[in-house]
């Protein structure tokens, strides 16, 4: 049983792997820096014959046109291959990254424009957005799979954090196919 999950929320990469249902990492690949036009076609052609169970794919938040993309593909596939789709935010994929991540932890990603997306371990599908320079952690642990300009941040493999979002996801209802929406956070 393998899943594919995709995420293009990121400003710097695209991130797809094949995992178990239990989160196991069977394969992966990080392309950074790229367009996801040219990025996402290019690794769902490599890793699609593994795929067997379902498809999984990171709602954001993120940027406009890389959730956009990871969507159309995710649901693409999903389709083509009669295969359930399921969602996983993507703070909640930071918070997976890491298996010590204590509620009171912080995961933040790059909103760009000088600002972050933030959210406690423990709330990470309610994030918010602030301006980075406005963001304190109070002497908490600080995740990403971005690197981010905050002292201390614990920087976190993205397909490993993807993966081990997998069962987070395959918990959830699958996605009503014909009602996706992105996440965007004020």
């Amino acid at each position: 049983m393998s899943v594919l999950a995709i995420d293009t929320s990121s400003r710097s990469r695209v991130v797809c792997v094949v995992a178990s249902a239990v989160g196991e990492l069977l394969d992966a690949e990080v392309i950074r820096d790229a367009p996801v036009a040219a990025s996402l076609p290019r690794l769902l052609g490599r890793l699609l014959a593994a795929v067997d169970t379902a498809v999984v794919v990171v709602t954001g938040p993120g940027t406009y046109t890389g959730v956009r993309a990871g969507m159309a593909g995710a649901l693409g596939v999903a389709h083509a291959r009669n295969l359930p789709l399921h969602g996983v935010g993507s703070l909640e994929v930071v918070a997976s990254g890491d298996p010590d991540a204590g509620a009171g932890d912080w995961v933040v990603a790059d909103a760009g424009r000088g600002a972050l997306y933030v959210a406690r371990v423990g709330d990470a599908a309610h994030p918010s957005r602030i301006p980075e320079t406005g963001f304190d952690a109070g002497g908490a642990r600080v995740l990403s799979t971005d690197r981010i300009g905050i002292a201390g941040f614990a920087l976190l493999d993205p397909a490993g954090a993807l993966a081990r979002a997998v069962p987070l996801a395959l918990s959830r209802p699958a996605l009503d196919r014909t009602g996706l929406t992105a996440v965007y956070v004020d």
